[in-house]
């Protein structure tokens, strides 16, 4: 544990708290603190913030935890974050704590600001970073992918870019489900016209949309594929590796890829933190700046089922995969764009089911 100037990043800036920070007018009004990049120790971490006796009539301030390589030419990348709701009829205290999870030669800053502006006073502000005792014991730092080497500079993603709000295309995937206008266009292609098919074409695409096009790449098949899937991989020049997807490579595993593709994608386990540990542990085996794409089939909100499976909560859903997304941006991974389309334009199967597919990559 170890308590870090909240305002050091910006020392001569005024900070949107009155009275805090430096003395000079800060450029950004809505801005309120930005700590040095610190140097952490690999493992689960947390920064947490305490502002004591409180006053505000309004304001939300968001709290962003960024993360950068030294000497390096990209731009920060967003990895953790919340907000606070700060209004309050009575002087009060305030905390909250975003948690991630560090990795080797990274840095990590805390930057706060305010949505919208606020009129908040406060005596002190804190920010205490807790970190790992020790390195961890089932940790192996992922290899740096050729791909990490390409010049694609990546921008602090703000808090509402999660959502992808254009219709999605097959042609230029972002993390999407299968609609019928995408089936339209498997057929157009001449590519099939079911899920199964709809989801090795969407990785193949999703390969080439993120720039896994380098010959002689080494990738990480998950389960089974078609013959037509495999030799797309062989004919770009892939070396690739099949694996079964059970039993999930354990975290201190050597087992990486510059891709990790999983066509069929999780299967029928009936406990959430299983599917989560499936989806974790496979992104896992990404190398640095690799991508992956994992696929599977939930079902969309307005869908009924009062089957037992759907009650014991073995159904994946719409708000799981969310959590998934944010999972895997708190543990160092860009997710492409969420895009769930409305119910009437999925492609459902025989259950009600609909197929998703979840694309990110390790920074």
């Amino acid at each position: 544990m170890r308590e870090v100037d909240p305002f050091a990043y910006y020392a001569q800036h005024a900070s949107a708290i009155k009275g805090m920070g430096g003395s000079g007018l800060s450029p950004d009004p809505l801005y309120c603190l930005n700590t040095y990049y610190l140097d952490m120790r690999a493992g689960p971490a947390r920064f947490e913030l305490e502002l004591h006796n409180v006053r505000a009539s309004f304001g939300e301030l968001v709290l962003c935890v960024h993360a950068q390589r030294p000497n390096s030419d990209e731009n920060a990348s967003l990895v953790a974050g919340t907000r606070i709701d700060v209004t309050s009829a009575q002087t009060r205290d305030l905390r909250a704590t975003i948690a991630f999870f560090a990795l080797r030669n990274v840095q990590y800053a805390l930057y706060g600001y305010f949505q919208q502006g606020s009129d908040i006073r406060a005596d002190d502000v804190k920010v205490i970073l807790y970190e790992s005792d020790g390195e961890v014991d089932d940790y192996i730092e992922p290899p740096r992918s050729i791909l990490a080497t390409v010049t694609d500079k990546r921008d602090v993603r703000p808090a509402n870019a999660l959502i992808h709000v254009v219709p999605p295309h097959l042609v230029a995937p972002v993390s999407q489900d299968f609609t019928r206008m995408q089936r339209g266009e498997l057929k157009t292609a001449r590519q099939g016209e079911t899920a199964d098919d709809w989801a090795e074409a969407l990785t193949l695409n999703a390969l080439k949309a993120f720039g896994v096009t380098v010959r002689a790449l080494e990738g990480v098949v998950v389960g089974p594929c078609s013959s037509g899937f495999a030799k797309a991989l062989a004919d770009a020049g892939f070396a690739v590796l099949p694996v079964d997807a059970d039993p999930v490579p354990p975290p201190n595993s050597g087992l990486f890829g510059d891709f990790m593709v999983w066509p069929q994608g999780v299967g029928k386990l009936d406990e959430a933190k299983q599917r989560w540990a499936a989806v974790k542990g496979w992104f896992g085996r990404l190398k640095i700046g690799g991508v992956g794409v994992i696929t599977c089939r939930y079902r969309p909100g307005d869908v009924p089922n009062s089957s037992r499976s759907a009650l014991a909560g073995a159904e994946i859903t719409q708000n799981e995969i969310g959590r998934w997304a944010l999972q895997l941006i708190g543990d160092g991974f860009s997710v492409a764009p969420l895009a769930f389309s409305a119910t009437e334009d999925l492609v459902l199967d025989p259950d009600g089911l609909a197929r998703f597919a979840l694309i990110a990559k390790r920074i």
